[in-house]
């Protein structure tokens, strides 16, 4: 039967909160003192593995959130605008360059000025680099699959024949401690 190290650690505290002032040494005849020798402590052993499993949690989250935010943001865009073009940007990765490539030209007495449709223009392609880059992270985490370590440690089983008992006991007229065991 092993006991905890806690238990072994907190027997000279126990023996020495219960020993008594009124234990005389002169009245009782001192028993004689057994060498003992030291418990070893149980021999353990660890084993280190490395497990692969499932999709890389951190790339595969920032990949939709990536993808999730300039989605959203060429939906909102194809909703609002008036140009049939840009209605093409509901279609996710691709609608971005499809939309540019549909855009009319600048300038005319109908069309925007040059600057603003310049402006959109490199908004466009800046949302579809990140509706891009969204899905090959996205597509990045499931080719990368999450690595773990894991150590596990295994305690030997202690020898049965040894034991450690701590006993209250009564010391002449007093009480003490009394310790037993085999090792």
């Amino acid at each position: 039967m092993t006991r905890p190290t806690w238990m072994l650690s907190a027997a000279p505290l126990l023996a020495a909160a219960t020993w008594t002032a009124a234990a005389r040494a002169q009245e009782v005849p001192p028993s004689p003192v057994v060498p003992v020798e030291p418990v070893a402590p149980a021999q353990s052993r660890s084993e280190t593995v490395t497990e692969r499993g499932g999709p890389s949690v951190g790339e595969l989250t920032s990949g939709i959130a990536t993808l999730g935010v300039t989605y959203g943001a060429a939906a909102i865009a194809a909703a609002s605008s008036p140009q049939v073009a840009d209605h093409r940007m509901f279609v996710p990765v691709a609608g971005p360059w499809m939309a540019l490539f549909d855009r009319p030209g600048c300038g005319a007495a109908t069309g925007p000025s040059c600057g603003t449709e310049t402006a959109y223009s490199v908004l466009i392609v800046a949302d579809g680099v990140g509706q891009a880059l969204g899905s090959l992270l996205i597509i990045g985490a499931f080719l990368n699959p999450q690595e773990r370590t894991v150590t596990t440690t295994t305690a030997a089983a202690t020898d049965p024949a040894k034991e450690f008992h701590l006993l209250p006991a009564s010391i002449g007229s007093g009480y003490g401690m009394q310790a037993i065991g085999t090792f």
